[in-house]
Order: structure tokens, then sequence, then C-alpha cells
């Protein structure tokens, strides 16, 4: 299992018919990304940090939703659970495996990106975008937040610049705030359906190289 995108991974003890199946985590020296945004007493993080941890989470969401194996059966995405260690890489610490997979774990997993949207898959989404609005403006937000709102109307793109975190100064690249703005628009929409590989390609496709 690739071990770069989640913060706890998987390791199998195959004993006769018997499955035991253990997490091992890294140990996350930057502490958690909730951490960094809103304690006065950190160092604030830069804006190429905050974009590589959106591409991070988006990454690891990517090979947990339709890679992995065993299947995932619960993911949470939120400041307080996105882990930053030394380098300040993202992996993602709420993740959850169904104890009916023990039975199937030399199954190869044949989901697929193009597979139907759930609805599970679109909380997931929109948490994700509430994330990606909380790294733009340094705030803590939640579901009904009026910033969740406010990238939803039509006019957003406007006053964008007023809702950067101020810590950033004017540090910022406006373009890739601009293509931020937009993940978040999509993923917060009310029945969204773009999905968490469309996220990472556009992304990818929008930041300037030398962060990849």
């Amino acid at each position: 299992m690739r071990r770069t995108s989640s913060r706890p991974f998987i390791d199998w003890l195959l004993r006769s018919d018997i499955v035991f199946r253990f997490l091992v985590f890294d140990h996350m020296e930057n502490g958690s990304l909730k951490e960094y945004l809103h304690d006065p007493l950190r160092t604030p993080l830069n804006w190429r940090t905050r974009l590589q941890i959106a591409i991070d989470v988006a990454a690891a969401l990517e090979y947990l939703c339709y890679f992995c194996d065993p299947p995932v059966c619960h993911i949470s995405i939120s400041s307080s659970n996105v882990m930053l260690d030394a380098n300040y890489v993202a992996k993602l610490s709420d993740v959850g495996f169904s104890d009916s997979d023990l039975n199937h774990a030399t199954e190869p997993n044949t989901r697929s990106p193009t597979d139907h949207i759930d609805q599970g898959n679109r909380d997931l989404v929109f948490q994700f975008g509430v994330l990606v609005l909380e790294l733009i403006t340094g705030q803590s937000l939640g579901e009904e937040d009026e910033v969740v709102h406010w990238v939803q109307e039509s006019e957003f793109a406007c006053s964008m610049h007023k809702m950067v975190d101020a810590d950033l100064g004017d540090s910022y690249d406006s373009k890739e705030l601009k293509s931020l703005l937009i993940v978040a628009r999509l993923c917060t929409r009310m029945g969204n359906e773009i999905s968490i590989p469309q996220i990472l390609r556009y992304l990818q496709g929008k930041v300037e190289p030398s962060i990849l």
C-alpha cells in the first residue's frame, strides 16, 4: 500500500485462514493543519505550502477512494485530522476500514474513478471544499459558514482578495488563488458532481510546475 498519501497504513499478517490487521502511524512532527492555521504562536504557513497541502489531500483521497485495498469505509476531512510531517507533507489521519473486508484481503480492488458518485463521495468532496476555503482564509469554517455561501455568489471573484488570510499579506499568486476558489466553489455547490480525481487533475494543471 502506498504510504505517502495518508497517515495510517495497513499491514497484513496471514496465518492459516485467519487475517490479522493492524494500523501503523507515522510520527507527524508538525502536528495538525488546524494548529498551524489557528494557533497564533505558530509560524503562518506560506502560500506555496497551503497549495501543496490541498494537492496532497486530494491525492490521498483519490488513492483511498479508488485504489486502496482493502476498501475504505470511512474518511473524514477537516483541518484537525490533516497532519503535517517534518516537510509539511499533508497526510490524513481519520480513515476507517470495514471489518467485512477481512475475508477478502487478497481480492483486487476493482473500483474505478469513473464510478457513479454516491452521496458519501459528495459529502467527502464538500468537506474538501470547506478545507480549501480554510486554507485560503485561515478561518475555522463549518458547513453553513457565510464563507461557504459567499463562494457560491456570482460575483465572488470580485472580492476574493479580501478573503485571503491576513497572515499571507500579498504573498500569494492571484491565478492560483482563483483556481483554488473555483475548486472550493464546485465542491461546496449543492448536489456537486465533481469527483476527487477531477479535482486533483485540475489542481495539478493550474499550479506552477515548481510546486509539483
